[in-house]
């Protein structure tokens, strides 16, 4: 009998230990399934600047001649969508009215756009960059600013969160 007596509690101490065994591996489930959450909303932040400005590239392929008038237009929050007479729409207006869908698609999804001549094709061909920034990152190339996307060559930042397209 002497054997019981010093036994006595062993199977509580055995269950706490399992217990807290337990409980560690359920919050480090629950940190990866946080992480996994996040990782989530970020592709579907991504995949949707990536598809409105896709379609925006290849409106303005098909309006090469007024690409000036897609980033003034993309530049400027306050500008607003034309009504074409008679519905016929010049090459302008058919501009501004597809800018302003792209603009208004991703503000709604809480996305900054930005349209800029891409770093090194100024005396070239002169390729435009669409840059699309979400989060804390603000939708520009620039050294000074430590939340733009990228610096001046166009190298994105680290920890930056946004895209940039070539569109020419």
């Amino acid at each position: 009998m002497s054997r019981f007596s010093q036994q006595k509690g062993v199977g509580l101490i055995e269950v706490m230990v399992a217990v807290l065994l337990l409980s560690v591996a359920v919050l480090g489930f629950s940190a990866l399934q946080l992480q996994a959450i996040s990782a989530t909303d970020e592709s579907l932040i991504r995949t949707q600047a990536l598809s409105t400005i896709r379609g925006l590239a290849e409106n303005m392929r098909a309006n090469s001649p007024q690409i000036d008038t897609y980033q003034s237009t993309i530049n400027d929050a306050a500008a607003t969508t034309v009504v074409c007479t008679d519905d016929k729409c010049t090459a302008e207006q058919i501009a501004i009215n597809e800018s302003k869908v792209a603009f208004n698609n991703l503000k709604n999804s809480g996305i900054a756009v930005k349209m800029v001549t891409c770093p090194g094709t100024a005396n070239f061909s002169e390729v435009k960059c669409v840059i699309a920034a979400w989060g804390d990152t603000v939708a520009e190339l620039s050294d000074d600013n430590l939340k733009a996307c990228a610096n001046s060559a166009g190298i994105y930042k680290s920890g930056s969160t946004c895209v940039i397209v070539e569109t020419y």
